[in-house]
């Protein structure tokens, strides 16, 4: 895709400062959500699969084994297709910070914006200091629907509590230092 910063530029508005511009690593698979989407999805798919497998075998009546497809499909997702939409939405995002608003870019069409001040701002360190995440204003439901962002689970908040976020962003030290920079301003 293009660079991240031709992109943002004509998305700035007339004297609006440009402070960061990233985009998110598509090389982490992983958040702290997937400790329990892990496990759930492998009890999820092998159900299906299992009923599935039942159904085709023993049952042989076409209600029970076309009632079970679906439900195989979303065990599919769960476990493997998840994975793979959220690299290659990551591979079409551009983040921006400017001196008023946090901008996501996803695609040649979905941005998604919020304003600097004002809001909450969430920092999350990886664990090995390589990786940062922010997250711009609250999550909705007291954090509920915020665990499935970043997961490629994300059409559970169905828009609900959506939250403008920078996932991933490898270079630490310009997003915080741009972080820093707007709070000053």
């Amino acid at each position: 895709m293009n660079d991240p910063r031709s992109r943002i530029l004509p998305l700035l508005r007339q004297d609006e400062r440009l402070l960061w511009v990233g985009q998110p690593d598509p090389r982490v698979r992983f958040t702290g959500a997937d400790a329990f989407l892990i496990p759930f999805s492998i009890l999820w798919g092998g159900f299906a699969i299992f009923w599935e497998a039942m159904a085709v075998t023993s049952v042989k009546q076409p209600f029970f084994i076309l009632w079970g497809i679906p439900f195989v499909l979303v065990g599919l997702y769960f476990i493997f297709g998840r994975f793979i939409y959220k690299k290659r939405r990551k591979l079409i995002t551009a983040y921006a910070l400017t001196d008023r608003r946090a901008i996501v870019c996803t695609g040649e069409r979905s941005v998604s914006e919020a304003p600097i001040s004002g809001l909450t701002t969430k920092v999350d360190r990886a664990k090995d200091g390589r990786h940062v995440s922010v997250t711009f204003g609250s999550q909705g439901l007291g954090g509920l629907l915020g665990m499935y962002q970043n997961t490629g689970m994300d059409f559970f908040s169905l828009g609900l509590g959506q939250t403008v976020a920078f996932y991933d962003v490898e270079d630490t030290e310009g997003l915080l230092g741009a972080l820093d920079q707007s709070r000053v301003l």
